[in-house]
């Protein structure tokens, strides 16, 4: 498998996302993702619309998807025929032999051939229609809300983004201090839409009986890109790309996923306990 496909793979199986359900958010046959991931190019439509269906998988991944398309080939390579072997050669009467055995065998075949059968020619088939791209419009109430689509970051409430590929998509409004949303949208019109976000309760202040010994608090410094997941029980209770220099808090117990573990400081109940995990080497971790 190519450094491509390796990236994209390794990317989709972080997310926890199936080939079946990456294709059915970009609306397309699970056998491009295949062939992209396999680097199977020749199995591709032409440049232009791969490297089109390479851009929106590599953004539906949350990647960057600059770097891989300079991965992908202008055209298809097709590999050298192997050498023929050395062998020794023909006596020259054999050769005369075998040469009058063809003209013989062609001539036959010239009297008794049947008469060719009449030749219909298809017209080629038409080139896939390019996806449909439309206008987005979204608004919150309060204002400021940042706004994600498929873990993209589009920005900040009020909203207008440039048109973009149709489909079943996810859209996400994350504000401090205030509920997220997410929903599953339709994008097969241009949306507006508008969302009034609720405030989370204010903290009533500690229980007047004293916290379990395993309560505590978790927080995530991110000091550079890095794609995070937190849960509990199973529970997704925060999914996203967060803005370097963001501090995510959260209750313990959690268990904490993450794509860059090196741009990732763990503060344990004030506690600074270094960086998640190495560079660039997707990591699990809990916290009881």
């Amino acid at each position: 498998m190519c450094e491509l496909g390796e990236r994209l793979r390794r990317a989709r199986e972080e997310r926890g996302l199936s080939l079946k359900e990456a294709a059915s958010r970009l609306a397309l046959k699970v056998a491009v993702l295949e062939a992209l991931e396999e680097c199977r190019f020749e199995r591709l439509p032409e440049p232009a619309l791969a490297r089109g269906y390479l851009r929106r998988y590599a953004l539906l991944l949350g990647l960057d998807p600059e770097p891989l398309l300079s991965l992908y080939p202008a055209a298809p390579v097709s590999p050298l025929p192997p050498p023929r072997p050395k062998g020794r050669r023909l006596p020259w009467g054999l050769f005369l032999a075998l040469s009058l055995l063809l003209g013989l065998g062609y001539g036959a075949y010239l009297l008794l051939r049947p008469s060719p059968a009449r030749v219909v020619e298809l017209p080629p088939e038409p080139a896939p229609k390019a996806p449909e791209r439309y206008p987005l419009r979204v608004a919150s109430e309060p204002p400021g809300a940042r706004v994600y689509l498929d873990g993209f970051y589009l920005g900040q409430t009020p909203l207008e983004a440039p048109p973009l590929e149709g489909g079943r998509r996810v859209l996400r409004l994350e504000l401090p201090g205030y509920r997220p949303v997410e929903e599953e949208i339709s994008l097969d019109r241009p949306l507006a839409l508008r969302y009034r976000l609720q405030a989370l309760p204010e903290n009533p202040g500690p229980p007047p009986q004293e916290a379990p010994a395993s309560s505590g608090k978790l927080v995530l410094k991110v000091e550079g890109r890095s794609w995070l997941r937190v849960t509990r029980g199973g529970k997704r209770l925060y999914e996203g790309i967060p803005e370097v220099g963001a501090e995510l808090a959260f209750d313990l117990p959690v268990e904490v996923r993450s794509g860059n573990p090196g741009a990732v400081r763990v503060i344990l109940e004030g506690k600074d306990l270094g960086l998640l995990g190495e560079p660039g080497k997707p990591l699990t971790r809990s916290f009881p």
